[in-house]
């Protein structure tokens, strides 16, 4: 039999692998070529030492939009339109008119086109018929060509490195192994990185994610707790079933949450005795968790709230969420109308 950590691990490196197959086959939102290793002869242009826009004097200033690079903020990236070109700046941004379709580029690569936005990822640069591995290609070549290495505060293309990869097509539309196994990419990498390694592509998913996450938060609030990566042992109790209690795990890993034991106490029809049910693993995503939406930005005011829902007999649930810090423990209390009197069960969660 296998152990709780072992099968903890199986079904987040099987989340993970299938996220990524279906978020590449899903493709994004351009319109672009579906090869992304070719690029436009303009691209020669990377060299310059300052910001090159160009902008058809026939449209007013007044229509520029501006957009976002995201895998964190992306600098130094080119990028090109229908009208205008230059790198992105320092937080990632490009600058585009209504309508206009946006290519980007590392050196002479084409990493694909986008519908211009306010903001644009990797996923929005994928096609229906491009490879499943184009995706973490891509995350995984922008986060080794970062300038210090560290993604989590932003990713920096050196003018430079731009440079050196004019002379290069990356073969990024193509399977991992032979990403891998590239000898383009192994030259670019021993190059630009001093003989540093390419990223790990679970890592570099796992980076995007949390982007993506923050980026749905776009929280002003102060960060109390980040859930993402950390392990919580929880019990749960109910007024309804004195002395009897019910065990589970909680890993909130980059993708959800995964609960494992015994998810319910159950009281009999008679209402003289209780019992355990709903014992397995669950998955839920943090986009449709009603509790832990909050992912890796939570607040003080995500993890200490009320919320009152009617259920389906029409009487209200409440649902209290509070966090302890000192203590390290989540409650949630539940209170639930029976007959004429009230059930509260609780569940508190321990962090490891």
């Amino acid at each position: 039999m296998k152990s709780l950590a072992e099968i903890t691990s199986i079904v987040k490196l099987s989340v993970i692998a299938l996220s990524i197959s279906t978020l590449a086959a899903c493709g994004g939102g351009g319109g672009g070529s579906s090869t992304g290793d070719s690029a436009q002869g303009s691209v020669s242009s990377t060299s310059e030492t300052s910001e090159s826009v160009s902008t058809n004097d026939s449209e007013s200033t007044s229509d520029v939009l501006r957009g976002q690079f995201l895998d964190s903020a992306v600098a130094g990236l080119w990028y090109e339109t229908e009208t205008m070109s230059g790198f992105t700046d320092a937080l990632g941004f490009f600058e585009y008119l209504p309508g206009e379709t946006v290519s980007f580029f590392l050196g002479a690569t084409l990493l694909g086109e986008s519908d211009g936005k306010i903001e644009v990822t990797p996923l929005d640069l994928l096609e229906v018929a491009d490879h499943p591995d184009k995706l973490q290609n891509i995350l995984r070549v922008l986060q080794t060509l970062d300038f210090d290495s560290d993604p989590s505060n932003g990713i920096e293309i050196p003018r430079a490195t731009d440079d050196y990869l004019a002379q290069f097509s990356m073969p990024l539309n193509s399977a991992a192994a032979l990403f891998e196994a590239s000898s383009v990419i192994n030259d670019i990498v021993s190059t630009v990185t001093n003989g540093g390694d390419l990223k790990d592509a679970l890592d570099s998913f796992m980076h995007f994610r949390e982007t993506l996450l923050s980026d749905r938060r776009n929280t002003t609030g102060d960060i109390v707790l980040n859930l993402l990566n950390t392990t919580w042992d929880a019990e749960i109790t109910s007024t309804a079933c004195s002395g009897e209690a019910a065990s589970l795990v909680y890993n909130f890993n980059v993708l959800g949450i995964t609960s494992m034991g015994t998810h319910e106490l159950r009281v009999d029809e008679s209402g003289d005795s209780c019992s355990t049910a709903r014992t397995g693993i669950f998955f839920n995503t943090y986009e449709t968790d009603a509790l832990f939406t909050c992912a890796n930005e939570c607040t003080a005011e995500d993890l200490n709230r009320v919320s009152i829902e009617e259920t389906e007999t029409g009487e209200d649930e409440v649902t209290a969420l509070s966090y302890d810090a000192d203590a390290g423990a989540i409650t949630i209390a539940v209170t639930t109308m029976v007959g004429d009197d009230s059930v509260t069960t609780t569940t508190v969660l321990t962090a490891r």
